[in-house]
């Protein structure tokens, strides 16, 4: 292995600098229901969590007062069945012969490929479970399709609070391009200089770049519709290196960070470890744009 590399900061630092830009970089894997957690755990464990139903408000009676109502809790259970990683190795004749930033070098590679990772599987759950759909020509999504795609979703009785959208760059180009995004202030003054959408018609937009065959176009969703459980996996007995775990803040998502060192071959290796497991929720909560 030849690699181009800096002065070696140590392991955990690293990790908490991909992580941070793996949160940032995929922002719609917040959207859906997360259950993230540092708490150990092993391949195929399984995770409950909850979707909650909406309930309604009832009337004050001045016989029986405030009347509790009951409410609705569904379970929803997580495999964790994915173990995915980021490793690389330095040669000591790359360690010391280099004054490469290496956090700055390895982050965004290392956030990329875990955060795409689950952001695939995710997105691969994304087919014709959820039934409804909005028919927009290939790039052709306007503000328009946006409100309708919002109509589809209070039709489906769907709550209007975390509505999101993942589309693709042809049609994030589209909306870009639409006056009544960019034209108009009151929607959204930065576009035009950022670049991104932001929030239309009450639903958070997002592009990804490799959103799947059976959603190419992309979709809207509620914040239940999807669900993704993340853990660490459980330490290592009598392990020849270092073991740390890393968490974004504002997320909860966490991720193990390991480093060993071959004295023999002069290398020292880091992974950076992500354990997850996703599912869907609400199939009434998405729509596909087709």
């Amino acid at each position: 292995m030849a690699n181009t590399l800096g002065s070696v900061s140590n392991g955990k630092a690293i990790a908490q600098r991909a992580l941070t830009t793996l949160v940032d970089s995929l922002p719609f894997l917040s959207k859906a229901v997360t259950d993230f957690s540092d708490v150990p755990a092993r391949m195929n464990d399984t995770i409950t969590t909850h979707l909650v139903t909406v309930g309604t408000a009832g009337a004050y009676s001045t016989t029986a007062g405030y009347v509790a109502q009951d409410r609705t809790q569904t379970d929803a259970t997580i495999s964790l069945s994915n173990l995915v990683h980021s490793t690389y190795g330095i040669r000591d004749d790359e360690k010391y012969s280099s004054s490469i930033d290496l956090i700055n070098r390895f982050a965004a590679s290392a956030a990329y490929s875990l955060g795409k990772a689950m952001a695939d599987k995710l997105l691969d759950l994304v087919t014709s479970s959820y039934a409804s759909t909005l028919s927009v020509s290939a790039g052709a999504l306007s503000y328009r399709g946006v409100v309708s795609l919002g109509y589809t979703l209070d039709n489906n009785k769907v709550p209007s609070n975390d509505r999101y959208a993942v589309i693709s760059p042809d049609n994030k180009a589209s909306l870009l391009n639409d006056s009544n995004i960019v034209a108009n202030a009151q929607i959204q003054g930065d576009t035009v200089k950022t670049g991104s959408i932001g929030l239309v018609n009450g639903i958070e937009v997002f592009s990804y770049t490799a959103l799947p065959s059976a959603v190419s176009k992309g979709f809207a969703a509620q914040k239940e519709a999807l669900i993704v459980a993340a853990r660490v996996p459980e330490a290592l007995d009598n392990y020849p290196g270092s073991q740390d775990v890393v968490t974004d803040p504002e997320s909860g998502l966490s991720l193990a960070v390991r480093e060993w060192v071959n004295p023999t071959l002069g290398v020292t290796n880091r992974s950076y470890i992500l354990l997850f497991g996703v599912g869907r929720g609400s199939t009434s909560s998405l729509v596909r744009i087709v």
